[in-house]
């Protein structure tokens, strides 16, 4: 299924867009260029929803997709998708709400909230928890492996409260914490006296016209709701929920492109807090407080790249994928909300989409152009269309991770592939492990009678890792034993 771009009005149909909605006259986009973008959920398959929002205007919004599949109902702007972990920008400034009306502050501890919480909890901070810098075990490791009954926050809660111990002392590192969050939602019910749905919707929804969000219950109707599915061989299966589908701090927003769109505008003006709470929570803070640089501040992982502050968010649960990236500098922002979790890639589409609409201000990602020449020329033609991007370094953006998980990509169905992309890499970057350790499990796993030049490409593949990249060094050691022996 093609489109092409022919008139504003058509766009406005084909993305679900009201016509009461103000979009802006804009470039002619390359609507095939889109198209590729979302191939994967064009047809009778699970939905995608984006929105690019520059300088305040919407630049461009579409969906493809079915938000239902069982009763044939296609997504469009309205529909509400779970937000996962993108939940955790909403829950940060639930809090940073009641630090504004001057009932918590930064340094208020866990044990003055929560006073039934162990005496680890009287060195845990507000400011710990929203950094993931608490140490708070994590509630999935903690909860029987054959329970069947879906945990919510206040269970969470008495599970952390039945531990005499953290991870690591309070703010002497950070670790991503969906406990963290799941306990700021049960602080917001204790100091605002409301349960953490109504608090959303008076203090933040509300507030800002964001009239088709809601906090996720089990008994709610949500309108215009998306259901998650995963693939299974050859079919969608729906997996709309798990045994932590109704734990809310961390995950439990219902939301839609079109009300995030108002959610991006109250970012840059003070209708809910202050400035200077905002920009709280667009900085890294670590054991000394706040900095410039990258990291995570409060419900925002925070990236520096050209000079630029990227703010991103990703959310993973049973049924759905998302992504939220702001670029505050370039006033641009990009959101797409899927309602399946087996297909990846979102970060990768949104700095494309950010890219597209910058007006020449960031480069383009290579990643996505080079994989739109290999699906349409073949790969034959991959050097000659990666010399052709590598000589305007101004214009397009070459990250090698990008280029590993463009190999991967082709690795299981298409193998001859990947190996071309991964000669590529070597010749290109010699001295980056990717390529290496590509060529090896392509040698490993894809002939036969090629061990020791498997053997040779895990050997330089460790040589060049980074410390940090622990779980693949000790993975390529492993499997240069086995094909040793």
């Amino acid at each position: 299924m093609k489109y092409t771009y022919l008139t504003l009005v058509f766009l406005i149909i084909i993305s679900g867009c009201k016509t009461s909605e103000k979009i802006v006259e804009k470039k002619e986009i390359d609507q095939d260029l889109i198209n590729f973008l979302f191939k994967d959920y064009i047809g009778e398959k699970p939905s995608a929803s984006f929105i690019v929002i520059k300088d305040g205007q919407i630049k461009d919004c579409q969906s493809f997709g079915y938000a239902d599949l069982e009763n044939k109902i296609l997504a469009n702007r309205e529909t509400n998708y779970r937000l996962a972990s993108v939940t955790k920008q909403f829950t940060a400034m639930g809090i940073l709400t009641l630090i504004n009306q001057g009932k918590l502050d930064y340094n208020t501890k866990l044990t003055e909230v929560i006073p039934e919480f162990p005496e680890y909890g009287k060195k845990i901070t507000i400011k710990n928890l929203m950094s993931h810098r608490s140490g708070l075990q994590p509630y999935n490791k903690l909860y029987p492996n054959d329970e069947k009954k879906q945990l919510v926050d206040k269970e969470v809660l008495n599970l952390l409260i039945k531990q005499d111990s953290l991870l690591f002392p309070a703010n002497t590192k950070y670790k991503y914490s969906n406990s963290g969050y799941a306990v700021l939602a049960m602080i917001i019910e204790r100091v605002s006296g409301k349960t953490f749905q109504d608090f959303m919707a008076e203090e933040i929804f509300e507030k800002i016209d964001m009239t088709n969000s809601t906090v996720y219950s089990k008994d709610l109707q949500i309108k215009n709701r998306a259901y998650g599915y995963k693939f299974n061989d050859s079919i969608y299966e729906n997996r709309d929920q798990n045994i932590w589908s109704a734990i809310l701090g961390d995950g439990g927003i219902y939301s839609s492109v079109s009300d995030y769109a108002k959610w991006d505008k109250s970012l840059y003006n003070e209708t809910l807090v202050k400035s200077n709470l905002i920009d709280d929570a667009f900085s890294n803070w670590d054991e000394n407080g706040k900095t410039n640089g990258k990291g995570y501040g409060f419900g925002w992982q925070i990236d520096i790249k050209n000079g630029k502050k990227y703010l991103l968010h990703g959310g993973s649960t049973t049924g759905f994928l998302n992504t939220t990236l702001r670029i505050p500098s370039e006033k641009i922002t990009v959101v797409i909300y899927t309602n399946t979790s087996s297909l990846g890639g979102l970060k990768r589409k949104a700095l494309f989409l950010a890219s597209y609409f910058s007006d020449g201000k960031i480069p383009l990602p290579a990643y996505i152009l080079l994989q739109k020449d290999i699906e349409e020329n073949g790969i034959e033609n991959i050097t000659a269309k990666f010399n052709q991007l590598k000589s305007d370094n101004n214009k397009y953006d070459i990250i090698k991770e990008d280029l590993r998980s463009l190999g991967f990509s082709y690795f299981k169905k298409e193998p001859e592939k990947s190996l071309k992309i991964f000669e590529l890499i070597k010749v290109e970057f010699p001295d980056f492990y990717g390529g290496h350790f590509g060529l090896a499990q392509y040698y490993a796993y894809k002939t036969e009678g090629n061990n020791e030049k498997a053997v040779e490409y895990y050997k330089k593949a460790v040589e060049l890792l980074p410390i940090e990249k622990q779980r693949l060094i000790k993975y390529s050691k492993n499997m240069i034993k086995k094909l040793s022996e």
